[in-house]
């Protein structure tokens, strides 16, 4: 018989302290009725029990991640690492965050920026991947690189920081990712060159790497992966897969070849529209952060070789052509010079190549219609690169393999967002410029910097990737010695470079060493200045070079390692070299603020003093040219022809006395 509602609350207020059959002798009911409703009760605990049941796991885990961060568990997490006393780099290991199973992972070569911003500082951010990043030539000839060249040519009285995060085979999410941190860094505008990668870059919808199609799965992901526990977690798993799987061989080949998991993404599939879902709410997310911060930006419509790259993949079957088809169609309609039709079918049949390695139009659509939601202003690099090609289809002559552009395609899109950024009122200053664009154009392709060294490079790597899959079977690749032949030092330091023997740094040291040994004095400051501009916050090269051209006697060619390393780091040897030969030139002003600045670093300099006297004497400052020999000869006594020079201005005074 059930209990009664008064003989519920007397079992409720007494079961702790009083056994079941207790409680029924004196209900007078069964016991068997009393041992079930207690075993009904809820047990209440106090609201500290249920709080410490929270509080307990949040504790252990916020140890353990302190823990392994105080032992440097794991991959640095860092975005930014220092690379000298005053300048950073992108992390090279943040791409760990974004690779799970590729091994030998892209980095950022050209992502040099201050630690802190100076006030005179304009600050250029560039984001996307590779194209951005200029492969195959990376920093020695990325459109960030003609920024950046051309900002300093015309505002030399700015410091110019152009800083290229872009990395091979990501796309949006990490960019997406690495967006904030960039903006901390309080740029003044932000270029974006960003779409090619949305199905096969890292955690693309078709990408080995892929975590799914949904973003908000795969950025909450991304924010856990900022953690040491999630790191420790992820290696755990990964030692237990690799424990108890088979033997699989790792991955081979280029970074194309083995980012393509999905190989085959059909024209208006359910995969290729997650592609281009992905991408337009990860940009949306990018411009509404940079929109927020207050940050201009300008963006890009991304190009493609349409003309002379056959489709990778051609599905047959489809409710749509093939694109081998319309291909051959668009090729027939360009001999019969019909131009326009010819364009139309060459776009055509790379929006219905299954492998999506080239951006698709829908891609670029998106590009435009967000940016106009956010009223950032997008530049046309498609259009500008075909208009620059024969038949005003984007072919070979633009573009080094299927998207990446030649060293001439770089150059004009960064010409082409440095004229956006005019039009918008985006550069330092408001002021006009000392020199006119025309002439600026012409010194910046005079100091371009772009060597022997990197076009083989370059080469090199083309031929690489087009000896493996998509561009042929697996069994028609070459072997490396017939695909490659070696005949000079820079073939075979070129070769070591990409093959991750020698650095890129050490192999132009040599390249730069042999000229110098073969007295060819302009290739090695050609090549040395290429160094610099790979590494600028590698002080020692400044210097190093302005030496052996002085003591070569290359002054001309020195000066300008002398004036880099002034605005990098003025210091007593360079602002003595600029003073000297200044004065050898006949700018006296200059050679006495430069002189005089070198005297502040070092005053036991006897030749400092030496040709200081000469400058104060042109200027007819006849008691610190005095001064200034007394100096030189105290240091030396026995520096050449400053006896004689002191006697000549002590004459000169004299005369001067009795003219009085």
């Amino acid at each position: 018989m059930p209990l009664s509602d008064k003989q519920k609350q007397f079992v409720i207020n007494n079961f702790k302290s009083l056994s079941v059959k207790e409680m029924a002798k004196q209900l007078n009911v069964h016991a068997d009725d009393v041992y079930l409703f207690v075993k009904e009760i809820k047990i209440k605990y106090p609201k500290w029990f249920y709080l410490l049941l929270v509080i307990i796991p949040v504790i252990f885990f916020i140890l353990l991640e302190a823990g392994l961060r105080l032992f440097n568990y794991g991959r640095d997490n860092r975005i930014w690492v220092d690379i000298s006393s005053n300048m950073q780099i992108l992390n090279p290991e943040i791409s760990s965050r974004y690779f799970f199973t590729t091994k030998n992972l892209p980095f950022s070569v050209e992502s040099f920026i201050q630690k802190e911003k100076k006030e005179n500082s304009f600050r250029v951010f560039v984001l996307g991947e590779s194209s951005a990043a200029g492969y195959p030539y990376l920093s020695s000839a990325s459109f960030s690189k003609f920024i950046r060249k051309k900002l300093e040519i015309l505002y030399p009285e700015k410091f110019i920081e152009v800083c290229n995060i872009s990395i091979s085979a990501i796309n949006s999410y990490a960019v997406r990712d690495l967006i904030p941190e960039a903006l901390k860094k309080k740029p003044d505008l932000i270029l974006i060159y960003l779409g090619h990668n949305e199905y096969y870059g890292a955690l693309g919808v078709g990408s080995l790497e892929s975590l799914g199609s949904s973003r908000f799965i795969v950025n909450a992901i991304l924010w856990l992966y900022k953690f040491k526990t999630i790191e420790l977690l992820r290696n755990s798993i990964n030692l237990f897969s690799e424990l108890f799987s088979e033997n699989i061989e790792p991955n081979s080949g280029t970074l194309m070849a083995q980012m393509a998991k999905d190989k085959l993404i059909e024209y208006n599939s359910e995969i290729y529209w997650d592609g281009i879902n992905q991408f337009e709410g990860n940009l949306h997310d990018i411009l509404s952060m940079c929109n927020e911060a207050n940050v201009h930006v300008i963006a890009s419509t991304l190009a493609s070789n349409l003309k002379d790259q056959r489709p990778f993949v051609s599905v047959s079957n489809s409710k749509f052509p093939s694109a081998d088809e319309i291909f051959s169609l668009a090729v027939i309609k360009l001999t019969l010079n019909q131009v326009d039709s010819a364009k139309a079918l060459f776009v055509y049949a790379k929006e219905l190549d299954a492998l999506r390695f080239r951006v698709t139009e829908k891609i670029n659509d998106v590009i435009i219609r967000v940016c106009n939601e956010y009223g950032y202003p997008v530049i046309k690099s498609d259009s500008l690169l075909n208009s620059a090609s024969k038949d005003g289809i984007t072919g070979d002559e633009m573009m080094t393999d299927h998207l990446h552009p030649n060293v001439k395609g770089y150059q004009l899109i960064g010409n082409l967002f440095f004229s956006e950024m005019k039009k918008e009122g985006f550069l330092p200053s408001k002021d006009s410029p000392d020199l006119d664009e025309r002439t600026a154009d012409s010194l910046v392709k005079a100091y371009y910097n772009f060597t022997k060294f990197d076009s083989t490079v370059a080469d090199f790597r083309i031929k690489i990737l087009k000896n493996d899959w998509p561009y042929i079977k697996p069994e028609n690749k070459l072997s490396r010695h017939k695909l490659i032949h070696l005949n000079d030092l820079i073939d075979s330091l070129s070769i070591d470079v990409i093959d991750g023997k020698i650095s890129r740094e050490k192999a132009r040291l040599k390249t730069a060493s042999r000229y110098l040994n073969k007295n060819f004095y302009k290739e090695y400051a050609d090549e040395m200045a290429a160094l610099i501009d790979e590494f600028p916050f590698l002080d020692k090269y400044y210097n190093i070079t302005s030496t052996e051209l002085i003591r070569t006697g290359e002054y001309s060619r020195a000066y300008y390692f002398l004036k880099r390393g002034f605005y990098n780091k003025p210091d007593a040897f360079n602002t003595k070299w600029l003073g000297i030969i200044d004065l050898s030139q006949g700018f006296v002003d200059d050679a006495i603020k430069n002189l005089e600045a070198s005297i502040a670093f070092n005053n036991k300099d006897a030749q400092t003093y030496f040709n200081i006297t000469g400058a104060y004497a042109k200027k007819k400052d006849f008691a610190k040219a005095v001064d200034a020999i007394n100096k030189c000869l105290g240091l030396n006594p026995e520096f050449p022809r400053a006896q004689l020079i002191k006697q000549q201005i002590e004459s000169i005074i004299n005369e001067m006395k009795q003219v009085d």
